[in-house]
């Protein structure tokens, strides 16, 4: 690797580990950070405890709650299938060695110019979910010193934004790795394996190879995910492209190393060979690292079932983005002109995002052109969620955190012995 890019990367690592916000506590002063872990019973071997199903609790988020599968949660309390609804109230037997705190109802005061929207997600639920809580109001708009029912859960593990993480050991490669042709009928020329790193974890290595541009590119973005956002959680890298790029089957593109395959990142409590759900995947984890990714200026698409964008968007404006920072990046719930965005559909990209990047600076042979590419979709400037959208997003989240909620009080919840052992 040439000494300037060494030294670019040096000064990356540097810049992300300068921060004095750094710390042991949550760096946003946010006490659910810590309480799911610390309010957390850990068994000294699996027993039986009873769950107390909570309106609008699903199978797959109760599962979560105590790591273990839905359909062993089903085939235990002898449900018709792993998708059943439950209702509240229901008494679910769990065979588990960690005993999360409940869920707890709260009343919500309203204050002057809040909209369901804000209130959900000032309280990291969705909107749907707040309004069905709260089924006599739901179909008129708010108005000041109305009262909400929200349930909260302090047993939803927080991976991100907690505090910053440590910065990694630089790591040293070739420049002459480079993508030729297009995502679909190109190849690979000198292509590097990706190597091993706490940054990532890595696949099958015969479908591991890539570009120099697209090794900087992952270097970059993984270090800020893992750094700015404190993220400690395993990222699978499941395919690039063959050492000399070409077919690559079962995929369609794959060919020129600039495609990466990542697999959804699954919630703490998720046992790791889990095939990723709804309910298992850690949704903010998720947005830092598409985040991070386009923060590099270096990403041409990402795909993702639509179904499972509007996931991705609330755990987007939970982290602070307003909808107007969003538009560029991910189509729900959009409609029309999807070549506009980053974030699109693509069928069978339920598991994991597809990422494909921009051609590099230097590659004269790789199609299309990253001017093009970027003219196409409107952009002048490459980076719709640069700092100042991500500094705005965090004041915002902060402020949320320290502004004193309006809570008349806790409702009839239940009181800790409901999920105890």
């Amino acid at each position: 690797m040439s000494g300037a890019l060494t030294a670019l990367l040096f000064l990356l690592l540097e810049v992300l580990s300068a921060d004095p916000a750094a710390s042991s506590t949550g760096a946003n002063g946010d006490p659910a950070c810590d309480r799911w872990r610390e309010q957390t019973t850990l068994l000294d071997q699996p027993g039986w405890i009873v769950h107390v199903v909570r309106p609008r609790e699903r199978v797959g988020q109760i599962a979560v709650r105590y790591g273990v599968s839905r359909d062993e949660l089903a085939a235990w309390n002898r449900l018709p299938n792993p998708r059943a609804r439950v209702r509240a109230g229901t008494k679910l037997k769990v065979l588990t060695d960690r005993v999360p705190p409940p869920r707890e109802q709260i009343t919500y005061t309203v204050a002057p110019g809040d909209t369901w929207t804000e209130v959900a997600i000032r309280h990291r639920v969705a909107p749907g979910d707040l309004k069905g809580w709260n089924l006599r109001s739901a179909g008129r708009p708010l108005a000041a010193g109305m009262h909400l029912k929200v349930w909260i859960d302090p047993g939803a593990p927080r991976t991100v934004n907690c505090r910053r993480g440590e910065a990694p050991s630089p790591i040293e490669f070739r420049k002459d790795a480079e993508s030729r042709g297009s995502p679909s009928s190109g190849r690979l020329l000198h292509g590097i394996l990706l190597p091993l790193s706490a940054l990532w974890r890595r696949g099958k290595q015969d479908e591991l190879w890539a570009s120099s541009h697209t090794l900087a590119t992952m270097i970059e973005a993984f270090t800020r995910l893992r750094v700015d956002s404190g993220y400690d959680g395993e990222v699978f890298i499941a395919s690039i492209s063959s050492r000399r790029g070409g077919k690559f089957r079962p995929h369609r593109s794959h060919r020129t190393g600039l495609d990466i395959d990542i697999r959804l990142p699954l919630l703490p409590t998720v046992p790791i060979e889990t095939y990723p759900t709804p309910d298992t995947v850690d949704w903010p984890a998720l947005w830092e690292l598409i985040e991070a990714l386009i923060d590099t200026g270096e990403v041409s698409v990402i795909f993702l079932d639509q179904r499972l964008q509007e996931h991705l968007y609330w755990a987007a404006r939970w982290d602070g983005k307003t909808p107007e920072e969003l538009a560029p990046i991910i189509h729900w719930p959009r409609k029309d002109r999807i070549w506009e965005v980053i974030v699109r559909h693509a069928r069978n990209h339920k598991g994991h995002i597809h990422v494909r990047l921009l051609c590099g600076p230097d590659e004269a042979r790789c199609t299309p052109r990253r001017d093009e590419t970027l003219a196409r979709r409107g952009w002048i400037e490459p980076r719709p969620s640069g700092k100042e959208s991500r500094e705005g997003a965090r004041a915002r989240r902060e402020a949320w955190v320290l502004a004193q909620r309006q809570v008349d009080g806790a409702s009839d919840s239940g009181g800790p012995g409901d999920d105890a052992p």
